[in-house]
């Protein structure tokens, strides 16, 4: 990278020019007196010394001193890590006031429903997706797509994957992790449009890939809603998942527990392949009065249809009927699904 690439980066990390030629300068000296760092920088001596201690107060420089006094940068991998994690800190910290802002005025989660314009567009977005899922990540693409994901879903050891695609012959060794299951499209073409969802917090949808991905003019759709991603959720089950054939279950026994879910169509599917009964806690609200609920116990019973997904867990010394998000005809309406055996 040359120098006026750094220069640029570091000052969109809130350095100065001058700052910043004089941090690159030290990084090629090492300790160096002031004097020194002006003949180098050609930053002017008037300025150098309210230069260094800015550079001080922001954590690039350390002061050494003594006759004369000397000038170290800090390690680059020590002060551009603390930026990043201040950086990601204050992020979270704005969204989360950006929500309340839009909670207090409107009374519910602000929805994100909007249409992506362009395929590398699509794609970073599919990459989030899979990057911040904290429980499960449903995926119904072709091969050609999915294998963009490699390296993503290689590198999420700790959620379930369930995956529907048009599958070569063998399967590839890197679709055959113990987190992930592996399902093979019934091969009708209107199968093949994709889905990527991440948990209840979002999704995206589009249709066929693009021959020429540079040119071509590409749409996705994308969601941050829970009760559309949950419909979302229900299609891909019911449209694309009933209609393959599983060639490779998770291997449940291999994987960490507690294994929190948050569709209880993802459960049940896990529930048929390692039988019942279960012991699991289940996080969610009343149905008829919205009051939360924690109940701990066995699943010892399910319903799985096209119109209705629940299962019965015995807590408490009664027997809960339990569904998802949306749920109505149920007892509880399930958030999170812990499986702790």
């Amino acid at each position: 990278m040359r120098e006026e690439e750094i220069i640029e980066k570091l000052q969109k990390l809130g350095l100065t020019k001058y700052e910043s030629l004089a941090y690159i300068t030290l990084l090629k000296l090492g300790p160096s007196k002031a004097t020194d760092i002006t003949k180098e920088s050609g930053i002017p001596h008037t300025r150098v010394y309210d230069v260094l201690s800015s550079l001080h107060r922001k954590g690039f420089v350390d002061v050494m001193h003594g006759t004369p006094r000397l000038y170290r940068p800090v390690n680059p991998e020590v002060v551009l890590e603390r930026i990043k994690e201040e950086f990601i800190e204050d992020i979270e910290k704005l969204k989360e006031a950006f929500v309340e802002l839009y909670k207090q005025t409107h009374g519910q989660e602000l929805p994100e429903i909007w249409t992506i314009l362009g395929f590398d567009n699509t794609l970073e977005r599919v990459q989030h997706i899979i990057r911040t899922a904290r429980y499960e990540v449903l995926i119904n693409t072709p091969y050609e797509f999915l294998e963009l994901l490699r390296r993503d879903i290689k590198a999420r050891k700790d959620v379930i994957f369930v995956i529907i695609t048009n599958l070569p012959d063998e399967i590839p060794n890197w679709l055959k992790a113990d987190n992930i299951l592996l399902a093979r499209t019934g091969g009708a073409p209107w199968l093949m449009a994709s889905w990527i969802i991440g948990d209840a917090d979002y999704s995206i949808f589009f249709g066929a890939i693009p021959k020429d991905k540079r040119r071509e003019k590409f749409y996705s759709f994308w969601a941050k809603s829970p009760r559309a991603v949950f419909q979302y959720m229900h299609w891909f089950y019911t449209i694309y998942f009933d209609n393959s054939e599983v060639v490779k279950p998770i291997n449940y026994e291999a994987l960490s527990k507690p294994l929190t879910l948050v569709n209880v169509r993802t459960l049940i599917t896990i529930l048929r392949h390692v039988g019942l009964p279960r012991e699991a806690e289940i996080v969610g609200k009343l149905v008829d009065t919205r009051e939360p609920v924690e109940l701990h116990g066995k699943i010892v019973d399910y319903e799985y249809t096209p119109l209705v997904a629940n299962v019965t867990i015995e807590a408490g010394g009664n027997r809960w009927k339990v569904g998802g998000i949306s749920s109505y005809v149920e007892d509880v309406e399930g958030e999170k699904f812990i499986l702790l055996e």
